[in-house]
């Protein structure tokens, strides 16, 4: 029952956020996300199936077990102390378990994409990105993307050019999942593709209070000492609860192993609430011996999304 991946492969979609969205596309993706929803809800009424965000928890249990086996016979095969063949065998029935988990909890989230879509259609609209609106895009940096794949067949995530907080389309690109996985100390992927005028056709829900300022003005308020206390009281509450479940943000997935990101900050970091901040993989291990996948939080919308899919707040609301 996948969506996006069924009825639109024209388009990609970002987290909650569709590009490549054309009038007539629109159309389609209304129409399509309300069949969709009326076919879940048909088959949790059924009781053929339990509600979606039980399911992904469910799918996400299992896949951090799987994760964790994997990185055990990862380690003991990087260790030089061998696999046996039926540790071989284990692996790869461990690695095609975590692409069926991955593919579940991706038509999960598209389920949930079309919810979003269905009950806040009038909230949904089409914007084209300009250099004025470029946070808006960036608010979606680092969730994950479906549809989106390099050459190499992996995944693409995108990108910006993390040197400024307040980004420009030209600081905006795909970039190939690949660059966070290691052969012999080198990424596995450099891929890269610019982004194109279909890209930055957006639909999305554009009713925040972050979308109806510039990109300047929201870092500037952002900035603002008393408001960058608030802020890190509400991403520490985000951290902590996060900790006790052992669960990540649902829109920002590791492309690697398909997991949901988890909030961390930085040791050692000064009072700037920008950069003090990063999503990350649960499978990370020191001296890159485990994933290194990373979202850092840079800017003042990327912060915003990830306060408003936990908490239903941006920075101008705390």
């Amino acid at each position: 029952m996948g969506f996006f991946s069924s009825l639109f492969k024209t388009v990609v979609s970002i987290g909650r956020a569709i590009t490549g969205a054309a009038a007539p596309v629109l159309r389609g993706i209304v129409e399509g996300a309300k069949y969709l929803i009326n076919e879940v809800s048909a088959a949790i009424g059924a009781g053929m199936r339990d509600e979606p965000a039980t399911q992904r928890e469910r799918h996400e249990r299992e896949l951090q077990q799987v994760n964790e086996e994997v990185m055990h016979l990862r380690k003991r095969h990087q260790n030089n102390s061998g696999l046996s063949q039926q540790e071989k065998q284990r692996w790869e029935e461990l690695k095609h378990r975590r692409d069926e988990l991955n593919e579940a909890i991706a038509n999960i989230d598209q389920e949930t994409t079309a919810q979003d879509i269905v009950t806040e259609e009038k909230h949904f609209e089409s914007v084209v990105i300009t250099n004025d609106t470029a946070h808006i895009l960036q608010y979606h940096v680092g969730q994950s993307a479906y549809n989106k794949t390099c050459s190499c067949g992996r995944v693409m995530v995108l990108q910006w050019n993390r040197q400024t907080a307040t980004a420009g389309l030209q600081d905006f690109f795909w970039g190939c999942s690949g660059w966070y996985t290691q052969i012999h100390g080198r990424p596995s992927c450099r891929g890269r593709a610019n982004l194109t005028h279909d890209d930055l056709n957006l639909f999305a829900n554009l009713n925040r209070p972050e979308f109806e300022i510039d990109a300047v003005t929201l870092t500037r308020e952002t900035l603002n000492p008393t408001k960058a206390r608030r802020i890190r009281q509400a991403l520490d509450s985000v951290r902590g609860s996060q900790q006790s479940k052992r669960m990540g943000i649902a829109t920002y997935r590791c492309p690697i192993h398909g997991e949901s990101l988890r909030l961390q900050r930085k040791n050692l970091c000064s009072d700037q609430i920008l950069d003090a901040y990063f999503l990350g993989c649960p499978r990370w291990l020191p001296d890159n011996m485990g994933c290194n996948f990373i979202v850092k939080l840079k800017s003042a919308a990327q912060i915003s999304s990830v306060l408003n899919t936990e908490q239903r707040v941006g920075v101008l609301d705390v």
